[in-house]
């Protein structure tokens, strides 16, 4: 399972927000994960006001004297605390990826650097390095940029094969088709070795 970071927190705290609000259990060790150090504190802070309040108040019978004393029980703080922290991570979410990526880029980077350098005197460098990136679980970019005459040429070789198809024999038909199963099964029979 992949590393949680800030860019999962919206997704986990989306979660745990409707587990509670569905009267489900959540982990008190989630707060950890999922809160800053400052949400936390808001967090201990919030309880330990309503603990203060059930000191000096009964608890109250009707909802109507719950909001009128602000008593809350701890799944309602804890649904409070967890709405503004997403309501936090929301508003910067677009610097919250900007920053995921640039770390996996400098992870990217790292890796295909310690493949370059440490390709051996016969070892292509280059080729090496991209090899390093894609162990360290990265997709290496592939640059093929196609022009336009590089299209022109494929479709005219396209043209001409098709020409010389329709201008075959039966004989020289039976021979391109007995070729292709031969390439065929020798391709077959490389992937089985590997």
């Amino acid at each position: 399972m992949p590393k949680l970071n800030a860019t999962h927190l919206p997704e986990r705290l989306k979660e745990a927000i409707k587990q509670l609000e569905d009267g489900k259990e959540v982990e008190a060790k989630k707060n950890k994960t999922l809160l800053n150090a400052e949400q936390q504190q808001e967090l201990d802070d919030a309880w330990a006001k309503q603990q203060e309040l059930r000191k000096h108040h009964r608890p109250p019978k009707t909802e109507q004297e719950k909001k009128k004393i602000g008593w809350k029980d701890k799944r309602e703080v804890r649904i409070e605390i967890y709405k503004k922290a997403l309501a936090e991570l929301e508003e910067d979410i677009f610097d919250i990826h900007l920053k995921q990526l640039v770390k996996e880029q400098a992870k990217a980077t790292k890796a295909y650097l310690k493949g370059y350098f440490g390709a051996g005197e016969t070892q292509d460098r280059d080729s090496a390095g991209k090899i390093e990136v894609q162990r360290a679980g990265f997709k290496v970019a592939r640059h093929t940029a196609f022009t336009k005459r590089d299209k022109e040429v494929r479709d005219m070789e396209d043209a001409l094969r098709k020409r010389f198809e329709a201008e075959m024999s039966d004989e020289e038909r039976e021979q391109q088709e007995l070729l292709k199963e031969y390439e065929a099964s020798v391709k077959k029979t490389k992937k089985n070795r590997v």
